[in-house]
């Protein structure tokens, strides 16, 4: 009985020794596991970390390149502007080299957008400001030839203006003298008289009459004044004489009985060519046509081709 009991103690003895032996070996293979988890997970720190800092490595550099291309883009359009601005005023003068300016301009630009390197851009943008530059400094100079020229040229033009003004004023002097010398070379008429007259009798002797049924004819009396300045050589006059209905009398209303008065036609009821010496003249002109007299007052006017020197009036009963 003794021996079979210390058998068994033995056994559960090595059983019990076997499994220690195994928790062992287990308890080893999970550290070992914690340890490689342990590693790989601070390598993918590592790696997340590293990548992260790239990220945002490159996220700045964007972001740089990104304000470095607009700097760029502003220096580009404000470049343009200038351009632009200087080549309306002359853009005759620029119209052969804008071409080149704006070739170059689209080449810049086309660079920012692909994102080029910086450093060419800005080697290709400072040439174009040099080019640009250069074209400003020569039309600038031109641009003060040409303001000297326009301050002349408004210069001469006042003077050409003042010239003008001088010319106006001598004319206007002119047409008042040559109007005055017109007014004052006029004719005119004076003692006007108007009268009617009627044949007395068996001794046809002709008398004044102021009856309209008895008048026969009517004359009209007149002297033409001395005038010095009056141009000498033939003058026409011309007697219109009105009846109270305000009508003509006259021959007929053709033209030959008709004359001109400040681009009016008049009928005349006589009329006389004189040859005027600057010395008074009288004159006595008759209408005796066969007429038929109305009671009232007639209106005498006398004119020249160019005036009307007198007028008078007489009445008939």
């Amino acid at each position: 009985m003794d021996n079979k009991g210390n058998i068994n103690q033995n056994q559960e003895k090595q059983e019990a020794n076997k499994n220690n032996a195994t928790s062992k070996k287990d308890l080893s293979v999970l550290k070992i596991t914690i340890i490689v988890l342990i590693l790989i997970i601070g390598v993918l720190i590592f790696f997340w970390l590293n990548t992260r800092q790239s990220l945002r490595e490159i996220t700045e550099k964007k972001i740089e390149r990104e304000e470095l291309n607009i700097e760029l883009e502003r220096e580009l359009d404000s470049l343009m502007y200038e351009y632009t601005e200087f080549k309306n005023r002359h853009d005759s003068i620029l119209y052969d080299k804008d071409s080149i300016i704006q070739q170059s301009a689209k080449e810049i630009d086309r660079l920012i957008a692909m994102e080029a390197d910086y450093y060419r851009i800005r080697r290709r943008l400072d040439a174009l400001q040099d080019i640009a530059q250069d074209y400003v400094m020569k039309i600038d100079s031109l641009y003060t030839v040409a303001e000297v020229l326009r301050v002349e040229r408004d210069e001469a033009r006042d003077e050409a203006d003042r010239a003008k003004d001088y010319a106006s004023e001598l004319e206007a002097d002119r047409e008042e003298l040559t109007s005055k010398v017109k007014v004052a070379s006029a004719l005119s008429a004076h003692q006007v008289e108007a009268r009617g007259f009627r044949t007395r009798g068996f001794t046809g002797r002709e008398v004044e009459s102021d009856r309209a049924r008895r008048v026969e004819y009517i004359e009209v009396c007149f002297t033409i004044a001395e005038n010095p300045v009056a141009p000498e050589g033939p003058q026409n006059i011309y007697v219109r004489v009105a009846r109270p209905d305000e009508k003509i009398l006259r021959i007929s209303d053709e033209d030959e009985y008709a004359f001109v008065h400040n681009q009016d036609t008049l009928q005349f009821t006589m009329n006389q060519e004189i040859n005027y010496q600057n010395r008074q003249k009288k004159l006595c002109l008759t209408w005796d046509e066969p007429t038929e007299y109305i009671e009232g007052m007639y209106l005498v006017s006398i004119y020249t081709d160019e005036h009307r020197i007198g007028e008078s009036a007489f009445t008939l009963r």
